[in-house]
């Protein structure tokens, strides 16, 4: 099913003061010139939100090299490339698409840490987007622009300016879908509540930035296990209430670091989270 079919079936139904457009308003005005990255505020390692508190502190965390970096790499820089080399190529189809792609990979392998991940995931996106060119390239009157529009037609890495509703000024989605219009997330592991809210900052910094509604997010979890590719993606309707405890959430990270207010250890801390050696020794 169609996913603009699948979205007619949820309600819509967000109050008007938690539009990203009430930006200069109460509850969505900040409260301090303070601006936040989404990621720091929706990573899900801390629900004291002390990891921001020492990020914005000066405090710097372990750096650890992630399979979801490969892989979220992997999808943004092949993307990229089907786009590219449907606008270099005259007459191109599947399967010059599937030869074009195996030779462009190795561009790639110089900058990732899993090669073999990315192997699997960049095979598996050309397979997707090689038979979506076939299927749409025989169409009639169809420019270069819009055939890409066709085969793809999302943007990866989409920048929004956040900083009427206290985030940065260059925040990226992941990706962007804008005939419906949707923010899409894109995340490895298993589900966390807190990426149901990086849905929500992104849109109601698009709406603050555009004044146009975003109703839905769409959350993607992309696994590798072996040569198989694993998508468990899901609609998130993007309610009051996931709205009103993102801004609780900006709220209390702004006023810890513009009041030095150190908020504590969590009851329990993430393994992953880069600051534990640093948590764990205070």
């Amino acid at each position: 099913m169609l996913l603009s079919r699948r979205l007619k079936s949820f309600p819509r139904a967000i109050s008007e003061e938690l539009r990203g457009w009430k930006w200069d308003e109460p509850p969505i005005y900040p409260s301090s010139n303070t601006l936040l990255n989404v990621s720091d505020l929706t990573n899900g390692f801390c629900e004291t939100q002390r990891f921001v508190y020492l990020k914005y502190k000066g405090y710097k965390p372990e750096i650890k090299a992630k399979i979801g970096n490969t892989i979220h790499q992997t999808y943004v820089y092949a993307i990229e490339t089907i786009k590219r080399l449907i606008y270099e190529n005259e007459n191109i189809d599947g399967s010059k698409l599937k030869t074009l792609m195996g030779d462009e990979f190795y561009n790639l392998l110089r900058t990732v840490e899993e090669g073999n991940i990315a192997k699997v995931l960049w095979d598996h996106i050309t397979n997707i987007y090689s038979a979506e060119l076939d299927k749409v390239r025989g169409k009639l009157f169809l420019t270069k622009d819009s055939l890409v529009a066709s085969v793809i037609p999302f943007y990866v890495e989409f920048p929004i300016d956040g900083s009427l509703i206290g985030l940065q000024h260059a925040i990226r989605a992941d990706a962007f879908i804008p005939i419906i219009p949707l923010i899409a997330e894109m995340k490895t592991g298993g589900y966390k509540k807190a990426h149901e809210l990086a849905l929500v900052a992104y849109a109601m910094a698009y709406e603050s930035q555009f004044e146009i509604p975003i109703d839905f997010g769409y959350l993607c979890y992309v696994n590798v296990d072996g040569n198989r590719v694993f998508n468990n993606c899901r609609i998130i309707p993007l309610s009051d209430s996931l709205r009103t405890e993102f801004l609780e959430i900006r709220d209390r990270a702004i006023e810890s670091i513009d009041k030095d207010l150190d908020p504590g250890l969590p009851k329990k801390c993430d393994s992953e989270c880069p600051f534990l050696k640093i948590c764990k020794g205070s």
